[in-house]
C-alpha cells in the first residue's frame, strides 16, 4: 500500500510470457479431481517445515489495498481486515507471491487479529505489515501510527473449493491463471501435457504462467505451503485472448 504506482508497473508485466512448450495433452489422462501427496512435486520441505513460524516486525496504516493490490484479488469487500507485506515474506521462500492471498494472525500491543494479505509493502522492512485501520486499532493505538507486532501464517477462515482467476489476454498459447478461496498460500502450479507435468513460474502479480496449453480440458496439479498437493481440472482455455478476466469454480481444495 501507499504504492499504487509501484503496483500498476508490476501489473504491467503481465504480458511477459513463459518459455514455449509444445506437445499434445495424452488423452488416456484420468481427469477426476483428487487429493495426493506426490514427492517429486513437493516444494522443498526444507524451506517450508516452518511455514506457520512466528515473525517479529511492525505494522503501519493505511486506508488503500481494496482495489489495485500487486496480488490482484479485487473485488475485495471493504469490511474485510486486509494488509500489506514486506517484499521479503511477500516472496517467501524464493518463490514471488509466496504469501499472497495468505491469511496472517497477528499480535499486537492491544490485541490480536486476523488479515487477508493483498498487497505489497515495497518500503517495509523484515516482518512489516501494512495493515488496514480496522486492523491497526484493534491490535494498537492508532495515534501511535506504527506498532511492534508478531505474526504468523495460518489456515484461511473459508469454506468451499478453490476457483480460478483466468487473466484478460489467457489463450491457448499464454494463460495466467490464479489461485483464490485457498486453505494455505498456493506455491506451485502445474499442467499435463503429453505424458508429463509441466511448471508455470508464479508471478510477482499472483498468477501462475503457462503457454501452449491448448484449448481442451486442463488438468492442474497445485502444492501449498504445507506440502499439501491437489489435482483439478480447467475448461479450455479461448482460442484467442480473452478480453476480460474471469472466474473458474474449482472442484477440490487443500487439506487441513
Amino acid at each position: 500500500m501507499k504504492k499504487q504506482i509501484i503496483s500498476i508497473l508490476i501489473a504491467c508485466t503481465c504480458i511477459t510470457s513463459a518459455a514455449g512448450i509444445t506437445a499434445n495433452a495424452d488423452s488416456t489422462v484420468l481427469f477426476n479431481a483428487s487429493i495426493n501427496k506426490f514427492a517429486n512435486t513437493a516444494i522443498s520441505s526444507d524451506s517450508t517445515d516452518q511455514w506457520n513460524a512466528l515473525h517479529s516486525g511492525y505494522a503501519t496504516y493505511t486506508g488503500s489495498g481494496y482495489s489495485g493490490g500487486c496480488a490482484l484479488l479485487d473485488p475485495i469487500s471493504s469490511d474485510m481486515e486486509i494488509t500489506a507485506l514486506n517484499p521479503d515474506d511477500y516472496n517467501s521462500y524464493g518463490i514471488k507471491a509466496a504469501l499472497a492471498g495468505a491469511y496472517l494472525q497477528v499480535e499486537g500491543p492491544n490485541g490480536s487479529t486476523i488479515v487477508y494479505v493483498t498487497d505489497l509493502y515495497p518500503e517495509g522492512g523484515n516482518g512489516a505489515l501494512d495493515l488496514c485501520p480496522t486492523s491497526f486499532a484493534k491490535i494498537g493505538d492508532m495515534s501511535a501510527g506504527k506498532i511492534d507486532i508478531s505474526w504468523k501464517v495460518i489456515k484461511a477462515p473459508i469454506t468451499g473449493n478453490v476457483s480460478y482467476r483466468i487473466k484478460e489476454g489467457s489463450s491457448q498459447w499464454w494463460a495466467a491463471i490464479q489461485v483464490r478461496n485457498h486453505k494455505y498460500p498456493v506455491l506451485k502450479m502445474e499442467y499435463y501435457k503429453d505424458g508429463q507435468w509441466i511448471n508455470m513460474e508464479k508471478m510477482q502479480w499472483n498468477h501462475f504462467v503457462g503457454t501452449n496449453m491448448g484449448t481442451g480440458t486442463i488438468q492442474i496439479r497445485m502444492t501449498d505451503i504445507c506440502n499439501h498437493v491437489i489435482t483439478d481440472t480447467i475448461d479450455s482455455l479461448p482460442q484467442s485472448g480473452t478480453s476480460a478476466a474471469y472466474i473458474v469454480p474449482g472442484n477440490v481444495q487443500f487439506p487441513d
